[in-house]
């Protein structure tokens, strides 16, 4: 079967910083047993074409001069969907630009398309510049896409509900995996205290209420570390307010941590720590997960599934709560017996959703889809 994937980026041939590695990990399983065509909409300002882990590139630049600069690259990616033979299925990740463009592709190929949910599309959140629902051209694109999408997923029961909540279908829910070969628990010992955060650095993810929690934590317990991986976007201020904390010597800003890394990163620590505002499916929380770490945070994506779960695999707050986000890390931290119970559930919930079974997934959904067209 021939499958397209349009993706907004992730794919550069360097596997490096300009990588989504679930992107990667989902290409990569997919073209083991399928042809596979990766769409990648603005990762490059020239078009190319390029192998990539078993599959093939095609980029897409975006136009940053002349008017309707969004419809011709909407058109160039339908072009592109096709570039390499008629596809089977199109799918869209993110029910944006890239979600649009592989409803498009669909239909002039006449054959089925799938649209997975996986971010902020249906968002507003003007305070922090957050999500595709601020503008009338976003919300325009989102409800067209998910209105023309044949099937439409998403990675968390927390996503089907806020995207039902807006008025739209949602026929599966399909976890975005981890790769169990590589996020692993490992023989290194726990460091006491010691907390891990994985997200680039900007204002839905909202590490300056991780910070200010964090100096909570500090402040009953002065060995507590925090050790955060993740691009800064936002010039610097996470670190001039963890000095303003007075937390500055505890906290480590990694920046970015190639993912083939990661799982030294979060092997050992008592805990990782989420403090989004908004996240579809965090990836990391399993990862921490498969390595025998769990999650304390906000009511968010795999966050709020696994704390809901019985037996409970994580520790859900509300969002933007720094006293109840360091009075949950508190707790857990000391009490040890309750911290192996939820990694131990959220290690087995991992187990469930790794990279293998997303690809058994999205296959079994082209197939239906192939089949009933």
């Amino acid at each position: 079967m021939h499958v397209v994937l349009v993706v907004p980026g992730g794919v550069d041939p360097g596997l490096r910083e300009r990588t989504i590695p679930t992107v990667v990990d989902l290409t990569r399983g997919l073209a083991r047993t399928h042809r596979v065509t990766v769409v990648a909409l603005g990762q490059d300002r020239h078009a190319a074409r390029y192998p990539f882990v078993g599959a093939v590139v095609r980029t897409v630049p975006a136009e940053d001069r002349g008017p309707h600069r969004l419809a011709r690259m909407i058109a160039r990616g339908v072009r592109a969907a096709g570039a390499e033979g008629r596809p089977d299925v199109v799918h869209g990740l993110w029910a944006s630009v890239s979600g649009l463009v592989a409803v498009l592709a669909a239909r002039r190929h006449r054959v089925p398309s799938l649209v997975h949910v996986a971010g902020g599309e249906l968002v507003a959140l003007p305070d922090v510049g957050y999500g595709g629902a601020l503008g009338r051209g976003g919300r325009l694109i989102g409800a067209t896409t998910l209105r023309g999408a044949d099937r439409v997923t998403v990675a968390t029961d927390w996503m089907a509900d806020h995207v039902r909540g807006h008025g739209h279908r949602v026929d599966d829910v399909v976890p975005l995996g981890v790769d169990l070969a590589r996020f692993t628990p490992g023989d290194v010992p726990t460091q006491p205290g010691h907390l891990v955060h994985v997200g680039s650095l900007n204002g839905v993810k909202d590490q300056m209420t991780l910070l200010r929690a964090f100096a909570l934590v500090r402040a009953a317990r002065p060995d507590a570390t925090l050790e955060i991986a993740g691009v800064d976007t936002m010039g610097g201020a996470h670190a001039r307010l963890a000095a303003d904390l007075g937390v500055g010597d505890a906290v480590t800003f990694r920046g970015f941590v190639v993912p083939d890394e990661l799982p030294a990163f979060l092997r050992g620590a008592d805990l990782h720590v989420l403090s989004s505002r908004h996240d579809a499916g965090p990836v990391a929380v399993l990862e921490a997960a498969a390595c025998g770490v769990p999650t304390v945070g906000t009511r968010v994506g795999h966050v709020a599934d696994l704390a809901g779960a019985d037996p409970p695999g994580a520790v859900a707050v509300a969002v933007r709560d720094p006293d109840a986000l360091a009075a949950a890390v508190l707790a857990a931290m000391a009490d040890r017996e309750r911290r192996g119970a939820l990694a131990a559930a959220a290690r087995r919930a991992a187990a469930t959703h790794d990279v293998a079974s997303t690809v058994a997934r999205f296959a079994a959904h082209y197939a239906e889809l192939r089949a009933s067209h």
